[in-house]
C-alpha cells in the first residue's frame, strides 16, 4: 500500500476548514477568543495575509502524511521491501497484502487512530507545554484540543478510508 497523495493533499484543508468555523464568532471567535487566548483587539482584527494561510498546508500535509502511516497498517510492507513497488505485486508482500492489507481501513479505526496516537501522543503533550509555559488559561487549552481532537478525527476518518492506494 501507498499513500493517495492526492487524498492527503486534500485532507491537509481539514484544520483550515474547521479552523474557520471552529474560531468564527457564533463558535469561539470573536470576543470569547480575544479573551480566552489573551491577545488585544489590534492583533486579533488584523487579516492573516494570504500567503502564512497557503503556508499552513504545509504542516497539514505533513500531518495528513503522518496520520497515513499510524493509521494505514499496509503501508509497513511497502517499508519493507525497500519501497519498490514492483516488489508489492509479487510474492510474499502481495500475499500479505492480498490477505491482510484491507483490514481495518474503516472511518472508525482513522477516528480512533486520529484521536489516540495523533492527539493524545502529539498534540496533548505540545499543547500543555504552551499552556504551561505561556501560562494560558484552561480555557484555551479546552478550546484547541476540541478544535485538534475534532481535526485529527475527520483526517483519520478520511485517511482510512480514501488516503491509500493498493499497488
Amino acid at each position: 500500500m501507498i499513500p493517495n497523495l492526492l487524498t492527503l493533499a486534500l485532507v491537509a484543508f481539514v484544520p483550515l476548514v474547521l479552523g474557520y468555523i471552529w474560531f468564527s464568532e457564533s463558535l469561539f471567535g470573536g470576543e470569547r477568543w480575544i479573551q480566552i487566548a489573551g491577545i488585544n483587539r489590534e492583533l486579533a482584527n488584523k487579516e492573516v495575509p494570504l500567503m502564512k494561510v497557503i503556508a499552513t498546508m504545509i504542516p497539514n500535509f505533513l500531518i495528513a502524511f503522518g496520520l497515513y502511516n499510524l493509521i494505514v497498517h499496509g503501508s509497513g510492507v511497502f517499508g519493507l521491501v525497500g519501497g519498490d513497488t514492483e516488489l508489492l505485486k509479487t510474492g510474499t508482500a502481495a500475499s500479505f497484502l492480498q490477505e491482510y492489507g484491507s483490514n481495518y481501513l474503516t472511518i472508525k479505526h482513522g477516528i480512533f487512530h486520529g484521536i489516540l496516537p495523533g492527539y493524545i501522543c502529539f498534540v496533548l503533550p505540545v499543547l500543555l507545554y504552551v499552556v504551561i509555559f505561556e501560562r494560558k488559561s484552561a480555557k484555551y487549552f479546552w478550546v484547541y484540543s476540541g478544535y485538534w481532537i475534532l481535526s485529527l478525527a475527520i483526517m483519520g476518518a478520511i485517511i482510512s478510508k480514501w488516503g491509500w492506494t493498493l499497488v
